[in-house]
């Protein structure tokens, strides 16, 4: 991601960027949660 594209509209970046933070919060999650549970 050296040169932004101005074809790419930023809407959807920041929408997939959201998406792959919730993805990885919910794994954290899941983690956290099996550490705490056993």
């Amino acid at each position: 991601m050296a040169t932004p594209n101005p074809n790419k509209q930023p809407v959807e970046l920041n929408r997939a960027s959201l998406f792959i933070g919730l993805l990885l919060v919910l794994v954290l999650a899941l983690l956290f949660s099996s550490y705490f549970f056993n």
